[in-house]
């Protein structure tokens, strides 16, 4: 650790003198192919790319493992600040290759995009990481260094960086929520709660109190909150919905009504 350490400091250095020189893209460019053979562990000859073509058009870099491209890179001098927008013209490229990793980098600054296809939203790109050299190896190095060697040749082979990347996404917001008010998870916060208690509360004031424990601005972010409830072990599993507005009156969050077997509300996007 302390030698990968020493080493990414040096190119944390390049990389900001780069920034301080406004130096060009094709001089980030050669850098980032030095730091992807001496860092991450590829074969500058056989598996790193410069220009690499797809179909008519060109990326800045592309690492290949085989018959496979692994990443697609895009540089962009030092001195511009990388919004989302720069990942377009690569994101196009790596549909078209059929790759679902893309780098957004300009030397100091370093994103990993994940690339998918939805039936509803088509095409989708997702934040998995990122990374300011110049700023957070200084206050936290090894934090920084964990996540670029997700990106080291033998973590990939391994299968690593699709492991942090499907952890990442069971522990967004959305899915936390969704598990913290599924019917089972409601009945154990009440048996907890419960527990030696002269009043019992229930399963719906459980959910209504959770959610005044929770920020507007996340309330306002998640869509209808499914609470999946089984009536019998030998019929199919019914799924009744919750609908959390910060904005509106106290409304029971949970239908325990067995007459119907769902609630039809409005369903606003989950993002």
């Amino acid at each position: 650790m302390k030698d990968i350490k020493k080493r990414i400091k040096a190119y944390c250095a390049i990389f900001k003198d780069a920034q301080e020189k406004m130096k060009k893209e094709a001089d980030i460019v050669m850098y980032i192919v030095e730091f992807f053979k001496d860092i991450l562990g590829y074969d500058v000859f056989n598996e790193i790319s410069k220009e690499y073509q797809v179909k008519d058009k060109y990326c800045d870099i592309a690492i290949k493992l085989g018959s496979e491209v692994a990443f697609l890179i895009e540089v962009k001098q030092p001195g511009i600040r990388l919004i989302d927008k720069h990942i377009e013209q690569a994101e196009n490229y790596a549909m078209r290759s059929g790759t679902k990793w893309v780098i957004l980098t300009n030397g100091c600054e370093w994103r990993l995009y994940h690339l998918s296809f939805d039936e509803e939203e088509g095409n989708v790109s997702s934040l998995v990481f990122k990374i300011d050299f110049i700023k957070e190896f200084v206050e936290k190095p090894d934090e920084v260094i964990e996540k670029i060697l997700y990106l080291h040749k033998k973590h990939y082979l391994k299968g690593e960086l699709e492991k942090y990347w499907k952890k990442e996404t069971m522990l967004v917001p959305t899915s936390i929520v969704k598990a913290l008010f599924s019917i089972k998870s409601l009945k154990a916060i009440s048996r907890e709660i419960n527990k030696g208690a002269k009043v019992k509360v229930g399963v719906d004031d459980i959910a209504k109190a959770i959610k005044n424990l929770m920020d507007k601005e996340v309330l306002a972010e998640l869509a209808d909150i499914k609470i999946r409830k089984k009536r019998k072990q030998t019929k199919p599993r019914i799924e009744e919905k919750i609908e959390i507005k910060p904005d509106q009156e106290e409304r029971s969050m949970i239908d325990t009504s067995l007459a119907s077997p769902g609630i039809d509300k409005s369903k606003p996007n989950l993002h």
